[in-house]
């Protein structure tokens, strides 16, 4: 798991962020007017961008890098 790599984009971040407060892909697609195979590619591309084996290490990751941000 890195942080390192390209930057994930504010919608990847906030599927992640939703994910990670335990909310499904289907209520996040709801949410956000997208459909849940949009909401998926984002949490999976995200995923990938961070280097993250999970979902949850994903959602971990982002939290931590918006509160070095702060």
């Amino acid at each position: 798991m890195t942080s390192a790599g390209p930057a994930l984009s504010p919608r990847q971040e906030q599927v992640l962020l939703l994910l990670g407060d335990g909310m499904g892909l289907g209520e996040i697609a709801a949410r956000l007017g997208i459909s849940e195979w949009t909401a998926r590619t984002y949490r999976d591309e995200g995923r990938r961008r961070l280097g993250a084996r999970t979902t949850a290490q994903a959602a971990v990751l982002v939290r931590e890098q918006r509160a070095q941000v702060r």
